[in-house]
């Protein structure tokens, strides 16, 4: 009886548990399936492989369905944005994309954001999580290895952050998975594309660069290109929890914002362009910028995190061309 009534009760809590979540966490509420409201669901999981029951995963893979790879870092932001601004733009940017291919009729998958990746430009900053070289390629690779071995053996890698160590490793993962026959790829665009040289080997922690079968760089659409002038304030530099990373958290993840900071009166940081050079190569970053950002986060709007929406447009349209070549 004792059992029966602990059972009963765990039950009643159970049930009752979706209607409290969906009452009390606000930003987590599980959103609509339209691009506006392509938020993270109750958690960066919503929507993703880890939601999924291994039947539901075993008959994906059996298709060899896409399986698209959101790869960011838990790093400082600035006074103002959460340390896991990369980890939601590339979640963000997986569930656009995922949206843009099933309108060109392609099914795809999101595997779990992964988020434990290199911070050599930013660790002396606290809450920048950072790892080895080695480790990082490692955990990633057998991570994408387990979804190959599943079957899921068309692997998109879609990466938010622009540390050259961090993407050295994302380089080495794409090579380690290309010599065992996984067709893992790294598609370069959004925000990082603009900011990335592919054909730059300091890009990639000054190793050479992915062949062009191992990297798709997606080029903005005339549409995408024009709402970058209209909807772009800031004239300097937009590196890092600036204009961009800022308006991306006031549109899709604004209860993350810190309240407590008036982001419109941040001044633009580093005062002086040669000091960027610094931040980045030298672990300047601090002296560059004490609060951490480089860019002019006063000027984000969240009109301005509409450019996820078209990049990740144009993200898909990539993708498909490559799933299916025109002749």
């Amino acid at each position: 009886m004792f059992e029966e009534r602990i059972l009963l009760d765990a039950m009643k809590t159970v049930s009752r548990y979706p209607r409290e979540l969906e009452r009390t966490a606000g930003h987590m509420k599980p959103p609509d399936t339209t691009t506006k409201d392509c938020t993270s669901g109750y958690s960066i999981f919503y929507d993703t492989l880890a939601d999924m029951t291994w039947p539901a995963v075993e008959e994906a893979a059996r298709r060899n369905t896409p399986l698209l790879v959101p790869v960011g870092v838990i790093e400082q932001h600035g006074p103002h944005l959460p340390l896991a601004t990369d980890t939601y733009g590339a979640y963000l940017l997986c569930r656009l994309v995922k949206l843009g291919l099933a309108k060109a009729g392609l099914d795809s998958v999101i595997a779990p954001p992964y988020y434990f990746g290199i911070n050599a430009t930013t660790s002396m900053f606290p809450g920048s999580f950072t790892i080895s070289l080695d480790t990082m390629t490692r955990v990633l690779a057998e991570i994408l290895e387990n979804c190959a071995d599943w079957g899921f053996r068309r692997q998109f890698i879609i990466n938010h952050h622009g540390d050259p160590e961090h993407n050295r490793a994302l380089v080495q993962v794409v090579h380690m998975l290309r010599d065992r026959g996984v067709q893992t790829t790294y598609v370069l665009g959004g925000l990082l594309g603009s900011l990335m040289d592919p054909d730059e080997p300091a890009s990639f922690g000054g190793h050479e660069p992915l062949q062009d079968d191992e990297l798709i760089r997606v080029v903005d659409s005339e549409a995408t290109g024009a709402a970058r002038v209209r909807l772009t304030g800031s004239l300097g530099p937009d590196v890092h929890a600036g204009e961009r990373e800022t308006s991306l958290i006031m549109r899709y993840f604004p209860d993350t914002l810190d309240s407590e900071v008036d982001v419109h009166g941040l001044e633009p940081a580093p005062q002086r362009p040669d000091m960027l050079s610094a931040a980045v190569l030298s672990g300047g970053w601090r002296e560059a910028s004490p609060l951490g950002y480089i860019g002019d986060p006063a000027k984000a709007t969240s009109e301005n995190g509409e450019l996820y929406e078209l990049e990740a447009a144009d993200i898909s349209a990539a993708i498909a061309e490559s799933l299916h070549p025109k002749r």
